[in-house]
């Protein structure tokens, strides 16, 4: 109900943020909320506008007054009494690393889609809907009941081609509207859920409205129109049923440019990932800040149980290896757009595991994409992939062989007769005469054994392979079984679940190439 008095350059304090504030959001200079972690509302929508924002306070709604000077530091996560210091905004730089994992942004809002192209990076990987349709100041709902579905799309299609504008590719996922975060909209549902996070929204939402999900999609075909390459991402899918709607919606628009992708944020999608390839996708994108919070039963807006969220939890990295590992089998890109995507740890895993894109935030999009490349050069060193550097010696060793090939005796020695004419001995045995050959190195003791435990390992894998009929991904079902925990072996992050070797007590890492 305070809304209407925050001023450009204003401190937003309150209980929570939600999509339906971001027009206020966009006039301040930095937010503070009782609530929420770092994948909140207030978190997300913060980095990308690039103000500074402390979540999780418990109680600044009643220690701060109205009119009081503060001054947030989003870095550390303080507040002080009092003008501390000028307004800084993280920058934004270009990227310039090359990477065999490709770098995306994320971008919701069309007003700041300027500032994530100043990355230079060329696709999104994320698009959320809710903070376009927040924007607009009316929920979806009211479309619906004053017959404007016409408007609603026009509101989508302008907000998508303003972020359009700037790339070439954008993915987008439908509305995900849960009803505790756009209450203040216009014609917004009276009932408020006893438990929105399972509630009616998500993809279900747009099944169970059909006129508000056909909406969405003849805008999004009307921005492919203009020339831009557009995926369309389902949220919060738990049945191969909800993709077929929706590609069968597409195909009646005759959105045939259309990349189809699905997110995986729930346990189901993990599960049934092999039937979704089978049903035929594009591409995938992990909704990591969904898929941890219902894989550890841990609400993620709940600062109480704050402690117990973790991204890298080995139940979520398990799940996370099991989809990149059946989608590559099947040629599906694999993606992430949670914000576990600008953590570094999880950054390592994922590339670990062969990750095709990994979206961040645009602030952060220069320093993942440098360490994205580390881990890449890291990986390769010492194989057959690393690239090779010129070395002067190396060359002059080579110019040298060379040098020396040239003045090796005949293949074959023979005898000569005493006038001089050459002519073989049919009685003598030829002698081959080779150059030495050089730079063949021999193994070790050490490394013919490991090189024969790798063989054996293999044999191993093959046998196994044959003996499941050729099929290791247990139908798409995602149980773990004894294959699964075979390689999950060297998992980064899931130390405690590595064997030991019996003789030498270290752990038993294969080396399978």
């Amino acid at each position: 109900k305070d809304l209407d008095k925050i001023k450009t350059g204003d401190i937003l304090v309150t209980k929570m943020t939600n999509p339906d504030m971001v027009v206020s959001m966009q006039k301040s200079a930095a937010i503070v909320t009782d609530e929420g972690g770092l994948t909140a509302h207030a978190a997300i929508v913060s980095r990308e506008m690039g103000i500074p924002a402390v979540v999780g306070t418990h109680d600044a709604t009643t220690k701060l007054k109205e009119g009081e000077i503060i001054t947030v530091d989003g870095t550390s996560g303080k507040i002080y009494k009092g003008k501390a210091s000028e307004n800084i905004q993280k920058d934004i730089l270009p990227v310039t690393a090359i990477t065999k994992t490709e770098i995306k942004v994320m971008v919701d809002l069309p007003s700041f889609a300027s500032r994530a192209a100043k990355t230079k990076i060329r696709k999104v990987g994320l698009t959320r809907l809710e903070d376009i349709i927040g924007e607009s100041g009316k929920h979806p709902n009211y479309f619906l009941e004053k017959d404007k579905i016409s408007d609603y799309e026009n509101i989508i299609f302008k907000g998508v081609k303003g972020i359009a504008e700037f790339f070439d590719e954008v993915w987008v996922r439908t509305s995900d509207i849960r009803s505790d975060e756009f209450r203040s909209l216009e014609g917004s549902p009276k009932e408020i859920e006893a438990n929105p996070m399972l509630g009616m929204h998500g993809i279900r939402y747009g099944i169970k409205n059909p006129e508000i999900l056909w909406a969405e999609l003849k805008a999004l075909k009307r921005v492919s129109d203009t020339g831009k390459k557009i995926g369309v991402m389902m949220p919060q899918v738990i049945s191969v049923d909800e993709l077929k709607e929706v590609k069968q919606i597409l195909k009646d628009i005759k959105f045939d440019g259309a990349k189809v992708g699905v997110m995986i944020e729930t346990p189901a999608a993990v599960q049934i990932i092999k039937d979704l390839c089978d049903e035929g996708i594009e591409f995938i994108s992990f909704g990591t800040n969904d898929l941890t919070q219902y894989m550890l039963a841990v609400d993620r807006g709940n600062i109480a149980v704050q402690n117990l969220y973790n991204e890298m939890h080995p139940a979520v990295l398990y799940q996370l290896s099991y989809v990149i590992r059946v989608c590559k089998r099947n040629k599906v890109e694999t993606s992430i757009c949670g914000q576990a995507g600008s953590k570094k740890e999880m950054v390592k895993f994922l590339v670990a595991q062969g990750i095709d894109s990994i979206s961040v935030n645009a602030d952060a999009a220069n320093e993942i994409s440098l360490y994205v490349a580390e881990i890449e050069k890291e990986m390769v060193r010492g194989t057959d992939r690393e690239p090779r550097k010129y070395r002067p010696e190396e060359k002059a060793r080579k110019d040298n062989q060379e040098e020396n090939i040239k003045e090796l005796p005949p293949l074959y020695e023979s005898e000569s007769e005493d006038d001089g004419n050459v002519r073989q001995n049919p009685n003598h045995i030829e002698k081959e005469v080779f150059p030495e050959i050089r730079g063949v190195k021999k193994f070790s003791k050490e490394e013919e054994k490991r090189i024969e435990k790798d063989i054996k390992a293999i044999e191993r894998e093959k046998e196994e392979f044959l003996e499941n009929g050729g099929d290791d991904e247990d139908g798409g079902s995602g149980i773990q079984d004894e294959d699964d925990e075979e390689r999950g072996k060297g998992i980064p992050g899931l130390e405690e679940t590595r064997p030991r070797d019996a003789e030498s007590g270290k752990d038993e890492v294969l080396d399978i190439f």
